[in-house]
C-alpha cells in the first residue's frame, strides 16, 4: 500500500511539474518576436459610465493575449514555445504549434480597429456622442504590451416618441395590432440593435399573415434627434413594393427518392397529420416552420426539403419533398465485463423498424445474453452467473389516448410538438448460485414538448415493475432475509416478490430556444430545470379492501399472493452555465429529492432510493460510499444495501475550460449526502435527518477533470479528494481531510461517459 501510494504521489508530482514548465516556457515566447516586435499580454476595457458594463463589449476586440487554462495559465501558448523559430518556417506545422497557440503579436492596426468597433458599437446602443481613448503601455525594457481600452459614452440618446405608419391600409392595420409585441418602447435607448430586431419582428409577422414576398428591407426609420437628447422622436415607415400582396396555399403534394411508386412509404393520413400548410389557407412562414420540423423528427424520415411555387399572383403550390430514413436496422454488441474479479462476457442483439405500419411506427427488439464465471463464493452453489433478458418497444409518433380525441378537446395540434405514444416489455431471468431472479417490466409512456421546444413532458401512465424470485440459496435467505434488521428489510426489496405499479410525471425546462423580447436581456447564459413525481400503490390500495386483497400477517396487502409498494417522491434538478469567454464556462448544479413510503409500505424500494458518491454526486467518494448521514459500514467497508437512504441534497459547481485538440479540463467542487427520514437502529440516529444536524453532515469534495470529446460523446476522467467527512466526529481532524489530507484515504478517480450536469 505505501509503495502503491508513493507510486501515485510520484506520478501527480511529475505533472505538476511539467504543468509549471509549460507555464514557464510561455516566457520563451519572445524568441518568436522580430525586432520591433512585441507580446499582447493584456487588454482591459473601462467605462466612465455606471450603466454601461465594459465587460459586455469584449466582442469587440479584434486582437486578446494568449489564451489561458482555467483564466489563469496560458499553457497553450507554453506548448507553442515548445517549438523553435526555425519551425514556423516550415511548410508543415510541428505537433507542437498544431497542439498549441502561437504569440499574439502587438498590432496598432488591430488596436485602431478596435477602438472604432467600440465606439461604433455605443453609438448603436443609443450613446450618438461616445468616443474611447486608447492607452498602449510598452516598458522600454521588455517586450511586453498592455492596451487599455476607456470608454466614455457620454449622454445616451433615448426615445421619446414612436409612431408607426404604413402606405398599404392592411399592412398599417397589421402592424398596429401587433403593438402589444413590439420591441420598443418610450424611454428606451436608441439602440439600432433593438431597431433592426423590431423589423425582423414585424417582417415576420407579415409574412405569418399571408405576405410571402415580404422583406425586413421594406422597414425604415426616421429618427429625429434636434428636439435633444432626451428626446428622440422615432418614425417606422413600411413601403410596399409592387407586388407585395398576400398569397394563399394552392396545392399541397409529397414527393421523394420513393414516392415515385403508386404507393406511398407513409400514409397519406400521417403525412396530412404533419403538415400545418393547409390548401385554401393564408400562407404562414410559422407553418412552414413547424411542418418542417414536425415531419424532420419522424423516425422514417430521413430529410425534408419544402419548396413554395407561385403559380398565380396571389397562390402558391407547396410541394414537400421528402427523403425516407432506411427501414430496417441490424446491431450487434459485445462487452467484457468483470465484477470483483468474476471475468464474463455480454453480448446484444438488436433489431430496428422504423416504419412498421407505413405511420413512421418504430418497433425494436433486443436480446442480451451475459456470462460470468463466479469463484470463491463459500456456501453456495457451483453456478457461474447467467442472464438473458428480452425487451420489445413500440413507439407512435402521436398521442394515443383511449376514448378520447385531443382535437375536440382543445389540445390541438397548436399546442404540442413531436407528441410519442411508447409500448414496452421487457422480461429478465438472472440465475446465479445465492439466486435465481425474473424481473417484468412494462411501460406506456407519453412523451410531448410545449412552448417552442423548451418545455418537454414525460407521462409514465402506468408502469407496471414485478420481481419474482423462484429459487433462493439457503445460504442467503439466512445471511441476508431472516435477520430481524434494517438490512434485511431492506434487501427484501430487491431480493424477494414485489409488484410496482407507478405513475410518473417529468417536466424539462430550458431556455434553447428563447423567445424573450426583454431589450435589457443580455447573452444568454443556458440552464435547465427537471422536476418528477412518482406516485406508486395508490390505485392497488383504494381497490385492496373492497375487492379484498389478501392481507399478510405483517399488515400488507399483496396481489397474487405478491405484497405491492406504496411511496410517493418528488425529484428536483437545476443547472446553469455561465459563458465566461470563449474557452471558460462556469457550470453550477443542484438536486434535490424525497422518497416517502406509506399505506401498504414502511420501506421504499430498494431500486427507488438514492445512493451518495459517484461520478455524478459527491465524487470524493465511490458509489454508494457515502451516508445516509454519518453513517460508515464496519470496519470503513462499503455496506450496499444499507448505504441508501430516501432523501438527497447535493450542489456542485464546475469551472470547464478547453485545453488543446478535443480535450477539455474541469475544477470542480461537490457538497451533499443522503438520509433516511425515520431511524432505524442500524444506520443510528446519525443516519436520519434532522434540521438542526444535517448541515455537519454534509460532505464536500474537490478535484480536477479531464474530459475527451469524441463527437457523439464525452469520456470523462475525474481525480477528487475528500474535503470535509461526515463519517468522522466534527472534532476529529479527520472530519476535515482539506486542512488533514491523506491521499490512500482521501482520493477517489472516476471514469463516466458524459459530463454530470
Amino acid at each position: 500500500m505505501v509503495n502503491e501510494s508513493s507510486m501515485v504521489n510520484r506520478q501527480w508530482s511529475i505533472i505538476i511539474i511539467l504543468l509549471v514548465a509549460l507555464l514557464l516556457c510561455g516566457c520563451s515566447a519572445e524568441k518568436f518576436l522580430g525586432p520591433d516586435q512585441r507580446l499582447l499580454t493584456s487588454v482591459k476595457l473601462s467605462s466612465d459610465e455606471p450603466a454601461v458594463t465594459a465587460s459586455a463589449y469584449q466582442q469587440y476586440v479584434r486582437q486578446k493575449p494568449n489564451s489561458k487554462w482555467f483564466n489563469l495559465l496560458k499553457v497553450p501558448l507554453g506548448i507553442y514555445c515548445l517549438s523553435s523559430p526555425a519551425d514556423t518556417a516550415r511548410e508543415r506545422p510541428t505537433l507542437w504549434q498544431r497542439i498549441g497557440e502561437a504569440p499574439v503579436i502587438y498590432s496598432s492596426q488591430q488596436t485602431a480597429n478596435t477602438q472604432n468597433a467600440i465606439a461604433l458599437a455605443l453609438k448603436d446602443k443609443g450613446y450618438l456622442n461616445a468616443s474611447v481613448t486608447t492607452t498602449v503601455t510598452a516598458p522600454p525594457n521588455s517586450h511586453h504590451t498592455k492596451i487599455h481600452y476607456a470608454l466614455h459614452p457620454g449622454q445616451p440618446y433615448t426615445i421619446n416618441s414612436i409612431t408607426y405608419a404604413a402606405d398599404d391600409r392592411a399592412i398599417d392595420s397589421l402592424i398596429n395590432l401587433s403593438i402589444a409585441d413590439t420591441y420598443l418602447y418610450k424611454g428606451m435607448l436608441c439602440d439600432l440593435s433593438l431597431l433592426d430586431r423590431e423589423r425582423s419582428r414585424i417582417t415576420t409577422m407579415l409574412r405569418n399573415h399571408g405576405y410571402y414576398r415580404e422583406h425586413k428591407n421594406n422597414i425604415h426609420y426616421e429618427i429625429d434627434t434636434i428636439a435633444g437628447p432626451t428626446n428622440v422622436v422615432l418614425h417606422l415607415h413600411h413601403s410596399s413594393p409592387e407586388g407585395n400582396n398576400t398569397y394563399t396555399i394552392g396545392e399541397v403534394t409529397y414527393s421523394g427518392q420513393e414516392f415515385e411508386s403508386s404507393e406511398l412509404p407513409l400514409r397519406r393520413k400521417l403525412l396530412d397529420s404533419k403538415t400545418y400548410v393547409r390548401p385554401g389557407q393564408l400562407y404562414r412562414e410559422q407553418d412552414v416552420n413547424r411542418t418542417y420540423l414536425a415531419l424532420a423528427n419522424l423516425q422514417a424520415v430521413n430529410h425534408v426539403a419544402i419548396r413554395m411555387q407561385e403559380t398565380a399572383p396571389d397562390t402558391l403550390n407547396c410541394n414537400i419533398s421528402i427523403l425516407p430514413e432506411k427501414t430496417n436496422s441490424l446491431g450487434v454488441e459485445l462487452e467484457g465485463t468483470n465484477t470483483a474479479g468474476n471475468l464474463g462476457v455480454a453480448a446484444t442483439l438488436s433489431y430496428t423498424n422504423r416504419n412498421l405500419l407505413r405511420g413512421s411506427e418504430q418497433w425494436s427488439t433486443k436480446l442480451k445474453g451475459a456470462y460470468e464465471a463466479i469463484t470463491g463464493l463459500e456456501g453456495y452453489t457451483n453456478q457461474n452467473y447467467v442472464e438473458i433478458g428480452l425487451e420489445t418497444r413500440l413507439t407512435f409518433p402521436r398521442l394515443i389516448i383511449p376514448f378520447w380525441r385531443h382535437e375536440s378537446r382543445g389540445m390541438n395540434k397548436e399546442s404540442i410538438a413531436n407528441p410519442t405514444t411508447a409500448l414496452s416489455l421487457q422480461f429478465d431471468t438472472q440465475e446465479r448460485p445465492e439466486f435465481h431472479r425474473r424481473v417484468l417490466t412494462a411501460l406506456w409512456a407519453y412523451q410531448w414538448s410545449t412552448g417552442n421546444g423548451r418545455m418537454r413532458h414525460r407521462f409514465d401512465i402506468p408502469s407496471l415493475n414485478y420481481v419474482y424470485m423462484p429459487w433462493i440459496s439457503s445460504t442467503f435467505r439466512r445471511d441476508y432475509l431472516e435477520t430481524d434488521n434494517y438490512r434485511s428489510a431492506l434487501i427484501r426489496y430487491a431480493y424477494e416478490n414485489l409488484l410496482i405499479l407507478n405513475t410518473t410525471y417529468t417536466q424539462t425546462t430550458d431556455n434553447r430556444q428563447r423567445t424573450t423580447v426583454n431589450p435589457r436581456q443580455r447573452r444568454i447564459n443556458p440552464w435547465q430545470l427537471q422536476w418528477s413525481v412518482e406516485s406508486a400503490g395508490n390505485l392497488l390500495y383504494s381497490l385492496a379492501r373492497p375487492i379484498g386483497f389478501h392481507k399478510k400477517s405483517d399488515g400488507q396487502y399483496s396481489l397474487f399472493n405478491v405484497a405491492f409498494a406504496q411511496y410517493l417522491k418528488f425529484d428536483i434538478d437545476y443547472s446553469k452555465h455561465f459563458l465566461l469567454n470563449a474557452r471558460n464556462t462556469l457550470a453550477i448544479h443542484a438536486a434535490f429529492g424525497i422518497a416517502h413510503p406509506y399505506g401498504n409500505s414502511t420501506i421504499v424500494p430498494f431500486e427507488k432510493r438514492y445512493f451518495g458518491g459517484g461520478a455524478n454526486g459527491v465524487r470524493g467518494w465511490s458509489v454508494r460510499e457515502l451516508g445516509p448521514g454519518n453513517y460508515t459500514g464496519e470496519d470503513g467497508r462499503v455496506d450496499y444495501i444499507n448505504q441508501t437512504g430516501n432523501l438527497k441534497l447535493l450542489t456542485s459547481i464546475e469551472l470547464r475550460s478547453d485545453l488543446v485538440w478535443k480535450l477539455s479540463g474541469a475544477v470542480f467542487a461537490d457538497v451533499g449526502n443522503i438520509w433516511t427520514t425515520r431511524r432505524y437502529d442500524i444506520t443510528g440516529k446519525g443516519g436520519q435527518f434532522r434540521f438542526n444536524e444535517f448541515w455537519k453532515q454534509l460532505a464536500a469534495s474537490y478535484g480536477i477533470g479531464l474530459r475527451f470529446n469524441l463527437d457523439y460523446f464525452i469520456l470523462r476522467f475525474d481525480m477528487a479528494m475528500k474535503a470535509v467527512n461526515p463519517a468522522y466526529p466534527t472534532s476529529s481532524k479527520d472530519y476535515l481531510p482539506i486542512i488533514h489530507p491523506k491521499f490512500s484515504r482521501d482520493f477517489t478517480f472516476h471514469f463516466a461517459v458524459g459530463l454530470p450536469f
